[in-house]
């Protein structure tokens, strides 16, 4: 049983039988002019000897196998008529058939190249999509990496960081209006308010767009004239949203033919799941145009696909049911209830690694009673099924990622120039020379910020190191602005993720004065979204003037208080409203010095900062 666990090299059971039989045979003939008797005997003892040793030197130790992907057991029923269970039992049993070709897997399974692969966090998915990715075929490959722990960037393929060249969305408005509800889903309570509604919105407003810029003074315009209700609340919450992924700088381009398209690391890294999905919605849009000309032997691979699969409205279903022959797809994701539907329906191969939960392990179930024991009781670490497989009502194979350990090499960096930006081949003293510093940041701070951030978009737009600008800012400019009370300032308790961890530093965020919301509440509405996304909670961000609280989710509700207002009694009717619905409020405040007076007027509520909410069990 130990052999059959190892994978065996290049010679088969066969090869191995016959030259152990030719090898006793060979002694035989030596040993029958002795005794004919005495031949039989030895040659038998041989033969045994020889097979014994040429079968184990067959095999390859364990150890030794790297990276590769092993068919280790499989699952069956099996009769027992023992006392302690008679009847059917699920059955794991050691098998071995020897490693697996994944393109001749593919081919066996009907030429469908969309695979599925699903496990939670540790338990080796990343580590096959990386295998995956470096054994298919395909010559061509795009990779969409939305976490900064993974290592697709090190896998040999050059990589372009979207925050450093975002695409200029308004060559396609269907594409804007898609991403925007793909990344800002609509939540059931916001009275009457749909989806076909702000998408129609966004569409309209982006065929006359030529950039951003144009964008918001459209949107301000249509605001200011429109008087029906519903209409009026899909341009609001389209406002609340645009500071999110709203740029100033941006550029023409294509994605080149293999490339690791890395979303993280974005100048706001506390809202980057919003500004992820929208622009990787918007690319996804493009390129599934694409599939069946220049696109064609290409490789897909989606990353945490359920940040996008959940909206209902992503292209991925149907890219993945446009690549048939002419590429794969694979589409990474931690839970199966996630990926179910037409996505997970179009994928013929699907790996799954344990699962838990009554949903996921529900939707297994459904597929087979076999599929749902492996799957929740089973499996190990690096060892997965494929659920996608042929007849599970007679077999479930086991598979496991032997020793993985894929080819890692440096970080390529593709860099794309903006050749329409301003100060193209000039020095950055001469561009600096020609900001004019009030201006711009008046317009950046439609989109409140630190100095940091700051600096860090100054850089984007016009070239050279953010802290050059950082220092001219802080000696110079916004102390100007302060003084003649176009901006504001006010200290805020941020919370910072960092590779999924987070980092708490007390910064002074910068905003205009006179917009509603303020700068300063859409700030700090995208910070406690974030923190309660990193706690397992799905915010949903709903827009002002409706009367609903800044954020809801299924057990609570978020409201985001500045303290820059008189009055803070408003909000006393929704605390009211919301209980009665069974949901907690919980006030979110920028600070020490605004959280006292919330304290005073709600003592029954939660009034928190940003780090007090990262520490509170929810």
């Amino acid at each position: 049983m130990e052999a059959f666990s190892r994978p065996r090299r290049k010679h088969g059971r066969v090869a191995v039988v016959s030259v152990a039989g030719l090898f006793a045979l060979l002694v035989a003939i030596l040993l029958i002019p002795v005794s004919l008797v005495g031949a039989v005997i030895t040659s038998w003892i041989i033969f045994w000897i020889g097979l014994s040793i040429l079968w184990r030197a067959q095999f390859v130790s364990p150890q030794k196998i790297q990276n590769e992907i092993l068919a280790i057991a499989d699952v069956k029923l099996t009769w027992h008529e023992d006392e302690s269970g008679r009847g059917w039992q699920k059955d794991r049993e050691t098998i071995y058939e020897g490693k697996m070709d994944i393109n001749e897997y593919l081919e066996r399974k009907g030429h469908n190249r969309i695979i599925a692969v699903m496990g939670a966090s540790r338990s080796g998915k990343s580590q096959l999509v990386y295998k995956l990715i470096q054994s298919l075929s395909e010559e061509k490959k795009i990779i969409f990496m939305f976490k900064a722990t993974d290592d697709y960037t090190r896998l040999g393929y050059p990589t372009l960081y979207i925050h450093k060249a975002v695409p200029n969305v308004f060559i396609s408005p269907e594409a804007v209006a898609r991403a925007f509800i793909t990344a800002f889903p609509i939540s059931a309570s916001m009275q009457g308010i749909t989806a076909s509604t702000v998408r129609g919105q966004v569409k309209q407003i982006a065929e006359k767009s030529k950039n951003w810029q144009d964008f918001k003074k459209i949107l301000e315009d249509m605001l200011k004239s429109e008087s029906e209700s519903i209409t009026k609340g899909a341009l609001k919450f389209i406002q609340n949203n645009l500071p999110i992924i709203y740029r100033e700088n941006v550029l023409n381009y294509e994605l080149p033919n293999t490339c690791v398209v890395d979303f993280e690391g974005s100048e706001n890294t506390e809202v980057d799941m919003q500004f992820f999905k929208f622009y990787a919605e918007f690319l996804l849009n493009q390129l599934s145009k694409e599939v069946w000309n220049k696109r064609q032997n290409t490789l897909f691979v989606i990353d945490e696909a359920h940040l996008l699969t959940k909206s209902g409205f992503s292209i991925i279903p149907e890219m993945s049911a446009l690549i048939g022959a002419k590429g794969s797809m694979i589409l990474a994701s931690q839970r199966i209830a996630d990926l179910r539907g037409q996505a997970l329906d179009n994928c013929k191969t699907q790996f799954s690694f344990k699962q838990s939960g009554k949903e996921n392990l529900d939707e297994v179930s459904a597929i087979s009673d076999l599929f749902h024991q492996v799957v929740a009781q089973m499996l190990s670490t690096y060892e997965f099924t494929d659920i996608g497989q042929d007849r599970p009502d007679q077999y479930v194979i086991i598979y496991r990622l032997q020793n993985p350990k894929p080819k890692l090499y440096s970080v390529k960096e593709i860099t794309i120039n903006n050749n329409d930006s301003k100060g193209k081949g000039s020095s950055e003293e001469e561009r600096k020379e020609d900001i004019d510093y009030q201006k711009v940041i008046f317009e950046f701070l439609s989109q409140a910020g630190n100095i940091q951030d700051l600096g860090k978009r100054f850089a984007e737009r016009y070239g050279g190191e953010g802290e050059n600008y950082r220092l001219t800012l802080y000696r110079k400019t916004l102390p100007m602005l302060l003084k003649l009370e176009k901006i504001d300032v006010k200290e805020v308790n941020n919370v910072k993720f960092v590779n999924d961890k987070p980092d708490i530093k007390d910064t002074k965020i910068y905003f205009r004065n006179g917009e509603n919301p303020s700068g300063l509440h859409t700030y700090l509405v995208n910070r406690t979204a974030d923190v309660i996304y990193h706690k397992g909670i799905n915010p949903k961000i709903q827009p002002s003037g409706i009367s609903t609280a800044d954020i809801e989710s299924d057990k609570y509700v978020f409201e985001i208080e500045t303290g820059l207002k008189n009055d803070i009694s408003d909000i006393k009717d929704r605390i009211a409203y919301y209980q009665k619905q069974g949901k907690e409020t919980i006030i979110i405040v920028p600070n020490q010095s605004e959280k006292k007076k919330y304290v005073e007027k709600y003592p029954d509520v939660k009034v928190l900062t940003l780090p007090e909410l990262q520490e509170e069990k929810l």
